[in-house]
Parts: C-alpha cells; sequence; structure tokens
C-alpha cells in the first residue's frame, strides 16, 4: 500500500510540473530511488574476504531491494483500478500517508547508511 500511496503522490506531482513523457515510468522511478541507496551501499562495501556475515549482510540488502523494485515495477503495466482507492484514501488522511512514506523511506536509506557503516567491521 505504501508503495503505490507513493506511486500515486509521484505521478501526480508530475503531473502538476507539466511533464507529459513517460510519466508512469518517471513515477517508478522516483519511487526506486532509495532502494538504489540500498544496493549501493551493498556494492560499495564488498571486500575481498568476504565472510558469512557480510555475505548474508549484502544477500538481505539486495534481496530487499530487488524484491522492492519488481514489487514497483508493475504499476506502469497494470490497469489502475486500485488509483481511485488510493486516492480517496488520501484525501481523507493526507499527512498521515505522507509521513508514513518520508518515514519508510527514511528507515530503507538509515539501513544503507548503518550497512555501510558496519559491513567493514563484520
Amino acid at each position: 500500500m505504501i508503495h503505490k500511496t507513493a506511486f500515486i503522490l509521484a505521478y501526480d506531482m508530475l503531473c502538476r510540473k507539466g511533464v507529459r513523457n513517460w510519466v508512469e515510468r518517471r513515477a517508478v522511478g522516483i519511487i526506486c530511488l532509495p532502494y538504489l541507496a540500498l544496493i549501493l551501499a551493498a556494492l560499495l562495501t564488498l571486500t575481498e574476504g568476504q565472510n558469512a556475515c557480510q555475505k548474508t549482510v549484502f544477500s538481505i540488502l539486495v534481496g530487499w531491494a530487488a524484491i522492492a523494485v519488481w514489487c514497483t515495477s508493475d504499476f506502469q503495466c497494470k490497469p489502475r483500478n486500485w488509483g481511485m482507492a488510493i486516492r480517496t484514501e488520501l484525501d481523507l488522511r493526507p499527512l498521515y500517508w505522507k509521513k508514513a512514506i518520508a518515514v519508510y523511506y527514511a528507515v530503507v536509506v538509515a539501513v544503507a547508511v548503518a550497512a555501510g557503516i558496519v559491513m567493514p567491521y563484520l
């Protein structure tokens, strides 16, 4: 639900700015940016002699990012009959969803930063 809500908010923002080309793909790109931070943190902390802990953390980070990107990749392909339900939920509680999305993405980036700091010491 949070990814679909973020997609609708990004889609509406792009439409308000006057973007006409590939609006849905750009909206998906906007909501997938924090997962790029996970993948980059995992790749930048790779060392040549990895132990089991580092391999596990690397696999979890890349797996989480891959699953999230896979879940959001089909938003522009499927018919958006869920868009109206999410828009009505946004009309009822807009501030709640904006805060929830900000907290969710802050946690994603914090996990990436924490992994980048901790990985060399494992």
